[in-house]
């Protein structure tokens, strides 16, 4: 049986296909902003960070795509990361902060008339 038929099969087995999640294959991670905002995502331990960090962006459609940074444990993240290497558990938390860009502030040694 072709690939389409199984498709129609399945579909009419009135069966709905739930992805399961298995404990200590995946991870739910939170990422939380400074905002207020809270995104969870279930994703494999060797998937690599990007996934969550795009997942976020595409969520929070106030937060322009790389205009902040993804801390974990202190430490910023990388999308080549993933969260075996990182040894994240199940419920841990990820703290998104914006970049906050200083210009034309005080420069030492100048005195204001």
């Amino acid at each position: 049986m072709s690939a389409e038929g199984r498709c129609k099969e399945e579909k009419e087995d009135g069966e709905d296909r739930k992805p399961v999640i298995k404990p200590g294959v995946h991870v739910t991670l939170k990422v939380q902003d400074t905002d207020g905002h809270s995104v969870y995502r279930t994703m494999r331990r060797t998937d690599k960070l990007q996934g969550l960090m795009d997942f976020y962006y595409a969520s929070v459609p106030a937060v322009a795509r790389g205009t902040g940074r993804f801390l974990y444990d202190g430490g910023r993240l990388s999308g080549e990361e993933t969260p075996a290497q990182l040894e994240m558990d199940d419920g841990d938390e990820v703290d998104f902060f914006t970049e906050l860009m200083g210009g034309g502030g005080w420069v030492a040694g100048s005195v204001p008339a």
